[in-house]
């Protein structure tokens, strides 16, 4: 039987976050503390101290998995909702959003 391996962790608050274009923005979460040695099954959310969180989509979706990574693109759920304003590194920042990460490595 394989002895699993898991790390848990979290981003700096309003942190790290990028443009990738004008629906959202993205973050490249560092996991090396973890020393995973293989390709992790990763689970993330989506926290904030600022709130606004609920209106944001695409935590579930992680992309470009590595043992030291993972990236996560996030956008608003509904533009109008927000009052046609986009999610920017700024908006980002100043809401505190942050991604709370857990991953499972079979090494």
């Amino acid at each position: 039987m394989a002895t699993l391996r898991v790390g848990s962790g979290k981003t700096t608050p309003g942190g790290g976050w990028q443009t990738y274009s004008t629906e959202g923005v993205y973050i490249d979460v560092d996991t090396t503390s973890a020393k995973f040695s293989g390709d992790p099954v990763y689970h993330a959310s989506i926290y904030s101290t600022g709130g606004s969180q609920l209106w944001t989509h695409g935590a579930h979706a992680i992309y470009q998995v590595s043992a030291t990574g993972f990236r996560l693109y996030l956008r608003w759920v509904d533009d109008a909702k927000r009052n046609g304003k986009q999610l920017t590194p700024e908006t980002c920042q100043q809401y505190g959003f942050y991604v709370a990460w857990s991953g499972i490595d079979e090494p």
